[in-house]
């Protein structure tokens, strides 16, 4: 398994200087899709109440291709408002096939581009959603860009629609523990398409820590960036996003959404360790209702999978886990599937205790994630069954209370944390 700390030092091209906005996107499309969506960022733009200057960034060569092609048309557009800039494509290794990942190597060079430039707001756009015009309209686009370019936000994130089943590493790991380490309810805190204020730059660009060690290694968060610092974050609602059929591993993908996360807390830690609470940040958009789910879930080969977790990692769980927290997971093994409940406390503490391994590195790094992904499933089994029985408005309703248990159980992380000597296998 490749670690999540790997990435190359961003090579940043020359781009003119003094532009409002860099809209950048990590993959190059066909000359048609990108002639389309260079026209749909101009209109949000002109919606916005000032003219704005954009530079469109895409990776490729600028003398041939598509980049080309765009070049030529933008010569009939208003002189000086719109270019094309192209930056060398970005690679990092994807074992998982996150598409987070994949998109995640053309922040760096993005945010150093808009620096460079000396822009105002630098926008990264998710290819899933922006390379289709009835997933991102214009008005959409507007909407992203407005809270940073004529806000004052420094940083823009999207809220997406889902089902009940849709996105649960984010909704059970990556939202809770963001919202109880720092405090801001961010619904997706992992997500790649961003709008930027100039502030928030440097930071993404040089990997850069609140105490301004340097790690360019690593893919940067930019939510952790901003809430870390108290800087003004927004969300906006974007409707839904495509469902992807990819096939991943869970183990890898684990390891690739919340290895980030867990990376960011140790360097992070004086400042989170002084968040109490969490609180509801600006929400800009149409509220729109839950998701239905496709289908019902069976829950049976969830809790065989924790069952099986059960009998064969009990030995690797006991370096990682308190002897109480394995008594609980031992007595929820025999439970039948009707009847098997996680409770939100034990999840959380869970979670919690991982990343403290994963700071201690108590066992490999690329192991420690496969020993999650059983008693994952077996979270999973658990929300499932009730979410079935509930519908989606009950199955927010069982995520929001997860996202308060973890508030609720950060005193036991910050004293593990801090001593975590007290717990010796």
């Amino acid at each position: 398994m490749a670690d999540v700390e790997t990435a190359r030092e961003p090579v940043v091209p020359t781009v003119r200087s003094g532009v409002d906005l860099l809209v950048g996107i990590p993959v190059l499309p066909e000359a048609e899709a990108l002639s389309a969506l260079a026209t749909r960022v101009r209109e949000a733009a002109q919606t916005l109440r000032r003219g704005y200057s954009i530079v469109l960034a895409v990776p490729g060569e600028s003398g041939s291709g598509a980049p080309a092609s765009l070049s030529a048309e933008l010569a009939d557009w208003e002189p000086g408002s719109f270019s094309v800039q192209t930056f060398p494509a970005a690679t990092s290794p994807n074992p998982a096939g996150v598409s987070w990942l994949a998109h995640a190597a053309s922040v760096r060079p993005m945010a150093a581009m808009a620096a460079v430039a000396r822009a105002r707001v630098c926008v990264l756009l998710d290819p899933d959603l922006a390379l289709n015009p009835e997933m991102m309209p214009a008005p959409r686009l507007a909407l992203l860009m407005e809270p940073a370019a004529e806000g004052g936000f420094d940083l823009v994130v999207p809220w997406y629609a889902g089902g009940p089943f849709d996105d649960l590493v984010t909704r059970s790991i990556l939202y809770p523990l963001t919202r109880a380490l720092y405090g801001a309810r961010i619904e997706n805190p992992l997500g790649t398409m961003f709008a930027a204020s100039a502030q928030m730059f440097p930071w993404i660009a040089n990997g850069l820590t609140p105490d301004g060690a340097r790690h360019a290694d690593r893919q940067p968060v930019p939510t952790v960036l901003a809430a870390s610092r108290g800087l003004k974050i927004c969300q906006v609602r974007m409707g839904a996003r495509p469902r992807l059929a990819e096939s991943i591993d869970l183990s890898e993908a684990l390891a690739q959404l919340a290895g980030p996360l867990f990376l960011e807390m140790e360097d992070t830690a004086p400042a989170w360790q002084r968040v109490r609470g969490s609180h509801d940040i600006p929400c800009f958009g149409a509220a729109s209702d839950p998701l239905p789910a496709t289908e019902a879930v069976d829950v049976r080969h969830f809790v065989e999978a924790f069952q099986l977790g059960v009998r064969n990692l009990r030995e690797i769980w006991s370096v990682v886990l308190p002897p109480v927290t394995l008594l609980e997971l031992k007595k929820l093994s025999v439970l039948p599937p009707a009847d098997f409940r996680m409770p939100d406390a034990l999840w959380a503490r869970i979670v919690y205790d991982f990343a403290l391994a994963h700071r201690l590195r108590s066992i490999r790094r690329n192991h420690l994630f496969g020993a999650l992904t059983p008693i994952y499933l077996g979270w999973v089994a658990s929300y499932a069954a009730q979410a079935n029985a509930g519908g989606p408005a009950a199955a927010q309703g069982l995520i929001e209370q997860l996202a308060r248990t973890f508030d609720s159980e950060k005193a036991y992380l910050v004293s593990r944390w801090r001593w975590p000597d007290r717990f010796q296998p």
